[in-house]
């Protein structure tokens, strides 16, 4: 998983077929501002060469291209997503946002066809861990507005083709599991959506915006509203009980989990 907690915007002229052009970068640095300027130079550079010989784009994992709120260690880390809420990344817990559930044929005989969207989610995914034991056997399982959140203790690697096509078997949406794999971890929303608690919504359009005063302004009007709403609410655990490992005490706190109030 890699982030940045300083942010550069730089622009740069390269030749490409000896003409020359102007290209705008975005770079993050965990040293300074200065580091990233010096990154911005030497990246341009790089762009350039590769164009001149002809070689494809560098594979490499994705950087996470959001403002960090806070690094609780080295495997938790919380950033700005685009429209302001503040989100989890992590790569110590699966994470399996559920908003539906994988549809079989022999469910027209089983007690899920009598259960509610939500509840259908939840029995589906019990019946995957007996046939799926690689997933674990501890979580923790929450509501959400539209689904149900997934939180196992065990890491399961979204970047290895073989976990790829089991969390699809899960109903995992594929585009999460691309982000998933780019970035070398999983994402867990912690506060509520905009347009979930109708206030305005800021575009974060890049990490600098999260250094204005209209951002700030605006996050302090999004963190009251936020305190009359939950993202999640805990449903059950299963397995080992992890509630007081740090970074879920902080998952539970921020999307108000206990409180039993509106889900956004």
């Amino acid at each position: 998983m890699k982030y940045f907690r300083y942010w550069i915007e730089a622009k740069h002229r390269i030749n490409i077929f000896d003409r020359p052009e102007e290209i705008n970068l975005l770079v993050g640095s965990n040293v300074s501002k200065e580091d990233a300027q010096q990154e911005a130079l030497l990246r341009a550079k790089r762009i350039e060469e590769r164009i001149a010989s002809g070689a494809p784009k560098d594979e490499y994992e994705a950087g996470i291209k959001e403002y960090v709120a806070e690094v609780i260690d080295d495997s938790n880390v919380v950033t700005v997503c685009r429209y302001g809420a503040k989100i989890l990344n992590t790569n110590q817990y699966s994470v399996l946002d559920l908003d539906d559930y994988p549809v079989g044929i022999w469910d027209m005989f089983k007690p899920v066809r009598k259960l509610g969207k939500k509840e259908r989610i939840v029995y589906k995914f019990e019946e995957s861990i007996r046939r799926f034991p690689q997933l674990g056997t501890d979580f923790r399982i929450y509501e959400t507005a539209k689904g149900i959140r997934i939180i196992g203790s065990k890491y399961i690697d979204p970047a290895d083709p073989g976990n790829q096509r089991l969390l699809r078997k899960l109903n995992v949406d594929w585009l999460y599991l691309v982000l998933s794999s780019k970035q070398g971890c999983y994402r867990a929303r912690l506060t509520p959506k905009p347009y979930r608690m109708r206030i305005k919504t800021i575009r974060v359009r890049t990490p600098l915006v999260c250094e204005t005063d209209a951002y700030r302004s605006w996050a302090q009007m999004y963190e009251e509203a936020s305190q009359a709403y939950s993202v999640v609410r805990l449903i059950k655990t299963m397995g080992r009980d992890f509630s007081n490992d740090r970074v879920i005490k902080l998952h539970d706190a921020q999307c108000n989990a206990h409180k039993g109030l509106k889900l956004a």
